[in-house]
């Protein structure tokens, strides 16, 4: 039983992991592509279990909205790296850390330290902080909720800024390259293996429950090419095409868009 998914990504194999919120048990669960259960474990290494993606290698990485803390699993579930964000501005709010990871060459990876922050932080493969970028606001390089993260076909890193509703993408060392406003909230963004690009989005002050679409999104256009009415807290794509929304609720959704 699932409790709160928060977000669903795959493996090279099909292999599904999960991370949702359980108030007794793991958060992180991995499923076979016929939905048989294979492993699951990290009780008690979580605070808000938020974010989930699978690097190049194999690897598991999760990321905690409340203590911002990332780990580096093997696809078995042993601990390879942990990285603490810190910088925490208000440890007494459940929200108000990381959110998002993206895997770039070298083992570099940018993190969108979003919920309390309002910035993109790169590490290298040790853990060891690069650069970060990003101030709260509503200009070019500004953040209202940084939720999402995800590297483009061009190379640009792609940033869902939530609470402003767009998105925005920047080249790997943080230069502002561009933004699609679409209004209302800008959840998350991901990117097929063929460079189809998907979002998330919905209406500020209407039910979470009601009116969240996943859309493909026209790269050279921003325009929006097709929807699946859907909640999608997290958006993550598989090798072959499958979209794996994150439905915040306890049922685990696939879907196949048409060719």
């Amino acid at each position: 039983m699932f409790e709160g998914i928060s977000a669903v990504t795959t493996d090279r194999r099909g292999n599904l992991y999960v991370i949702h919120r359980p108030v007794n048990g793991d958060p992180i669960v991995v499923l076979n592509p016929q939905g048989k259960f294979i492993r699951s474990w990290g009780k008690g290494m979580f605070k808000i279990p938020h974010g989930i993606r699978i690097d190049p290698a194999g690897n598991v990485w999760t990321l905690d909205a409340n203590t911002s803390i990332i780990y580096k699993f093997t696809s078995e579930g042993k601990k390879l790296l942990e990285i603490a964000i810190g910088d925490i501005p208000d440890k007494t709010k459940d929200f108000c850390g990381a959110t998002d990871i993206a895997f770039a060459t070298g083992g570099h990876v940018f993190v969108s330290d979003g919920y309390c922050n309002a910035r993109v932080i790169e590490y290298d493969a040790t853990g060891k902080k690069l650069r970060e970028w990003g101030k709260h606001g509503n200009g070019p390089g500004e953040f209202d909720t940084v939720h999402s993260i995800a590297i483009g076909p061009d190379g640009n890193l792609y940033v869902a800024d939530r609470e402003n509703g767009r998105v925005q993408w920047f080249n790997q060392q943080g230069k502002f390259l561009g933004e699609w406003k679409y209004g209302g909230q800008f959840y998350t963004v991901a990117f097929s293996q063929t460079g189809e690009f998907y979002a998330a989005t919905h209406p500020k002050g209407v039910s979470l429950d009601s009116e969240f679409n996943v859309v493909k999104i026209a790269l050279a256009s921003g325009k929006i090419l097709g929807r699946f009415e859907v909640r999608s807290h997290e958006l993550a794509i598989g090798s072959d095409g499958t979209l794996l929304p994150a439905t915040r609720g306890g049922q685990l959704v696939l879907l196949k868009p048409r060719k």
